[in-house]
């Protein structure tokens, strides 16, 4: 009967109690880390969840920042974080803010079961969000509300690399979280913007002159360059620009940019396009469009290796060939070999911290804009000094470094323009060396050519700033002096004889002497004057004055 009596009894169900979620830290200063030890619990998806119902999933303890896949977890798909801290009453008045540098992939944070924020989407409409920091405000309805706050982060790692909380999470001001964000990301867009007026400086060159095909190459480096510093910005945050997009581009411009350097380099030096540098080209294009049009946006890590691979083979033989042009001191070899270097050295401690080997998979330091930009102002550098080479080759004699006869009729048609509008005369005046074809004869080209170098110095020195001194041809010189009437000229010119005449050489014997004859433009007594006339006025007193004795 007793038996029978206790089974009557109601029987009474035990519940669980509930789970008391660590403290994981109490906010006091700002800012706090939140970075230790969380929890971690799997969502199978296979019914909806939100935050009120994760609370009734299975947590275990995993270390943030970290990849869940790297403590124990060699899974893909939904996870929750979750942890627990208290915000100090003296705080109350501060709008505060969670941030983290980087969740692989997408996430959504709740704070006391509130959304708090988002980045990326989950599927079907997957949006891959890793490259973005987040920053989120936390509502002052709930981090005034006395008492424990619980943090909850449900992320989606898409796979095949490893995902969850990957950065340092703290508590920090909102202020001091956007501005740390921007001290972060504003040199970068600087960066990319300096990068990129570089590239339409070199833009601007190759549309003034269309053979200059390594300026387009410079330019398209250049502009996917900034394209790529740009991707890695949290700019993009407040755009509709689709994330996953931005991911693209920026895997896609790993490959994009290496194949239109391998081009620069081969045209700026003048090297032909053999068979390795076309396979190369190829693998570098296949990637590219692979990483734009692949449905599967994460299945694009799997390119990486290809791309690397490529890096490596043609950059070390940029690198060999840059060595072997510097040790044959050919020009410019020097100064971008060592940009080269420079980009080459960034490339691969980037690749190397992307892979975790320096402790910092996240990304903070990366070494590829700078180096790029020192490279970008080093090329520049050395196209400047080219630029005022070919322009001083176009426009001076090779032999004597005298202005040539291109320069020497557009200067005197402005003399003769300028002495019109001013009313100042201009005097002009060949040059000849006497019995020079002799001189040649009888102590050989090479002495000669020596001669002719002497005279020309002994010309420049004995004329003015404003003067200009030409090479007209053979032994012929041309001096133009602006402001200079017959008088004025005349002084100038004994000075220049007396001059050649003690000029000597090496095996030259006594030198030479020189004939001079000049003409005068004087606005005042007559208006207008030809260049052409008026070296041939000059010409005539030259033979003139050849014909009275030399």
């Amino acid at each position: 009967m007793l038996v029978l009596a206790l089974l009557a009894l109601p029987v009474q169900r035990s519940r669980a109690a509930p789970v008391e979620i660590p403290l994981a830290a109490r906010v006091r200063v700002l800012p706090q880390t939140l970075s230790g030890t969380w929890e971690i619990a799997w969502d199978d998806r296979r019914v909806a969840m939100d935050a009120s119902s994760a609370a009734l999933l299975r947590y275990q303890t995993i270390p943030v920042p970290g990849a869940w896949q790297l403590n124990g977890a060699p899974r893909h798909g939904f996870a929750w974080y979750r942890v627990r801290f208290s915000i100090d009453p003296s705080l109350a008045p501060v709008s505060l803010a969670v941030r983290c540098q980087q969740i692989r992939d997408s996430d959504e944070v709740f704070l006391d079961g509130v959304l708090v924020g988002r980045t990326g989407r989950f599927p079907p409409d997957y949006d891959k969000g890793t490259l973005m920091s987040r920053v989120y405000p936390l509502p002052a309805t709930l981090t005034t509300t006395p008492g424990p706050h619980v943090l909850l982060v449900h992320v989606y790692n898409a796979g095949p690399r490893a995902g969850g909380i990957t950065g340092d999470v703290f508590i920090d001001s909102l202020h001091g979280s956007l501005m740390l964000r921007d001290r972060q990301e504003v040199p970068r867009l600087l960066l990319a913007a300096a990068i990129g007026a570089l590239g339409l400086f070199s833009l601007f060159v190759y549309l003034r002159d269309r053979t200059e095909l390594d300026f387009l190459y410079f330019f398209l480096f250049t502009a996917g360059f900034a394209v790529y510093v740009a991707t890695w910005t949290s700019a993009w945050v407040d755009t509709r620009v689709p994330f996953s997009l931005l991911f693209r581009l920026n895997l896609g411009g790993n490959f994009a940019l290496f194949g239109i350097f391998l081009l620069f380099f081969q045209h700026f030096f003048e090297r032909p396009i053999r068979m390795r540098h076309g396979i190369l080209l190829a693998v570098q294009i296949a990637g590219t469009l692979f990483c734009l049009v692949w449905p599967r946006v994460d299945d694009l890590y799997y390119t990486l290796p290809f791309c690397y691979l490529t890096i490596a083979v043609g950059g070390g033989e940029i690198l060999y060939w840059l060595i072997r042009d510097a040790r044959r001191q050919l020009p410019y070899a020097r100064p971008v070999l060592a940009g080269t270097a420079i980009v080459m050295f960034a490339v691969l401690f980037d690749i190397g911290q992307d892979l975790g080997l320096f402790g910092d998979p996240v990304g903070d330091f990366r070494l590829l804009g700078p180096a790029f930009f020192a490279f970008s102002v080093i090329f520049l550098s050395v196209v400047a000094d080219r630029f005022a080479r070919l322009r001083e080759a176009a426009s001076t004699d090779p032999l004597t470094g005298l202005a040539n006869r291109t320069v020497l009729f557009d200067r005197i048609e402005l003399e003769i323009a300028r002495g019109r509008r001013t009313s100042q005369p201009v005097a002009l005046a060949i040059l000849d060396l006497d019995f020079f074809k002799g001189f040649n004869d009888r102590f050989g080209h090479l002495i000669g050519d020596r001669m002719l170098i002497a005279a020309s110095q002994a010309l420049l020195d004995s004329i003015r700033d404003t003067d200009l001194a030409a090479r007209y041809g053979g032994e012929e010189f041309v001096v133009l002096l602006p402001d200079a009437g017959r008088t004025e000229s005349m002084l100038c010119l004994e000075r220049i004889r007396l001059a050649i005449r003690e000029a000597r050489v090496p095996g030259g014997g006594e030198g030479a002497t020189v004939s001079i004859g000049v003409a005068v433009f004087d606005p005042g007594v007559r208006g207008f004057v030809s260049v052409t006339a008026l070296l041939r006025q000059a010409d005539a007193a030259l033979y003139a004055a050849k014909e009275q004795g030399r």
